[in-house]
């Protein structure tokens, strides 16, 4: 605000208040490994069957790759993403975001979540088999994008444009296999990610869902 003389009392910006970088808002808690809890001190949670991805992040030799940053993106349990147009959808989960983040070490990760709905179009058909995006960013790659789908999800799979599209032994390297699992805790999910070299898994350019 200033004054008749053009006196202000507005302090000049300093460099961090001008300068990045800028999170989405999604990014603003450290660990983004666990979407099943919202932030510390809360006890709300979102809808849906709990789930533990545990994924193995492989290089051409079957070694571990750490520091690698893996980024996760998925529907809610009724099948919704959340974008800019399905914002107002009712049936968007208030407490999940469907947005994760974890950097790899050399043992394999816990990707802590609840099993995605599958997509639907407009009259209920199942568009999508139900799926998490997975993108990767490691050194000397500048980004890698697959899916990753579920054993037990075999009618949707079958429908899957995506998995159609690929012979069935590279098929079978996006299928992610149930380990028994107590049944009162989350269901677990393993799967191999190989980066490259043989077994690797399927990428491609670019997935919108």
């Amino acid at each position: 605000m200033s004054d008749a003389s053009g006196t202000t009392n507005r302090l000049a910006p300093l460099a961090e208040d001008t300068v990045g970088p800028y999170y989405p808002y999604s990014f603003i808690d450290g660990d983004r490994s666990d979407l099943t809890r919202l932030h510390h001190g809360l006890s709300v949670g979102p809808q849906g069957r709990q789930i533990i991805l545990r994924g193995h992040l492989l290089d051409s030799d079957g070694q571990p790759v750490e520091d690698a940053l893996v980024e996760f993106w998925q529907a809610n349990a009724a099948g919704i993403l959340r974008t800019p147009d399905s914002d107002g959808h009712p049936l968007l989960d208030p407490f999940f975001d469907g947005f994760g983040r974890l950097i790899t070490t050399l043992q394999p990760f816990d990707f802590k979540t609840v099993k995605p709905g599958p997509i639907r179009t407009d009259d209920g058909t199942a568009a999508r088999a139900p799926h998490i995006t997975l993108t990767i960013f490691s050194d000397g790659i500048t980004r890698l994008v697959t899916q990753v789908f579920f054993d037990d999800e075999a009618e949707t799979n079958e429908a899957d444009p995506l998995l159609a599209s690929l012979p069935a032994a590279l098929r079978k390297r996006l299928v992610a296999r149930r380990i028994v699992t107590p049944s009162d805790g989350p269901a677990l999910y393993e799967i191999a990610i190989v980066l490259r070299g043989e077994g690797e898994t399927p990428f491609f350019d670019d997935l919108s869902s």
